[in-house]
């Protein structure tokens, strides 16, 4: 029963301390927003699909507190006392974690669309830059483009496959010596069968036929 307790107030503990650390941070997101002098606003547009990352180009010398907000989500980084808060819950949205200073977002969807804000405070005050976001479609054109390529690519390397064996197999037939493609070119033009029979000797040669090999038969001597 002890051990129960002791768990029950850790988790009390636990809630009190990230709801006194939000109310902090809600207390200085309200402090930078009343004290802001300088906001640059900017528009973009990316399709559904596409990789986008914010780059919070302020000065970060003197810094003590950069926020990233969008909606009701906060992401809150204290330099002094080096405390980070954050309720961004998509693994789609990635906060650089060594400057705080870029927020990247992959795979961009619809429900991604809205105002973002980067605020950066030092002792002079807070400078802010807001975007807001616009998700479209991707054209029909864009997309048969990026398919066209995808088709061509593998076409194009199987045909420099094709040109390169065909050119190696001509080098390799051109460098081949005279007596080797004769070789290969032969054909039987005459045949002559000299037959002994007796004391005579009597030579017959055949119509021509298809190859240049020469045939001697010679018959032994035989007695009648």
């Amino acid at each position: 029963m002890f051990q129960s307790v002791s768990v029950c107030l850790m988790v009390i503990m636990f809630h009190l301390i990230q709801a006194a650390l939000l109310s902090v941070q809600l207390f200085v997101v309200s402090h930078v927003f009343a004290g802001t002098h300088s906001v640059d606003q900017r528009n973009i547009l990316v399709f559904r699909g596409d990789y986008i990352t914010f780059t919070c180009n302020i000065s970060m010398n003197n810094t003590l507190q950069i926020n990233w907000i969008k909606d009701r989500f906060l992401f809150s980084h204290a330099l002094l006392n080096n405390l980070t808060f954050s309720n961004f819950t998509s693994h789609r949205v990635r906060i650089d974690l060594d400057f705080h200073s870029k927020l990247s977002i992959s795979n961009v969807q619809h429900d991604d669309a809205g105002m973002y804000v980067c605020n950066v405070t030092d002792r002079k005050g807070t400078n802010a830059i807001q975007w807001n976001l616009t998700v479209s479609e991707k054209p029909e054109e864009i997309i048969s483009s990026q398919n066209f390529l995808y088709i061509l690519t593998p076409v194009i390397g199987f045909l420099l496959c094709g040109i390169t064996s065909a050119v190696c197999l001509c080098r390799k037939h051109m460098s081949r010596s005279p007596r080797e493609k004769l070789y290969d070119r032969s054909t039987l033009s005459i045949a002559q069968f000299h037959v002994q029979l007796g004391g005579e000797s009597l030579q017959v040669i055949p119509p021509e036929p298809r190859s240049c090999i020469v045939h001697r038969h010679v018959r032994s001597r035989q007695h009648f």
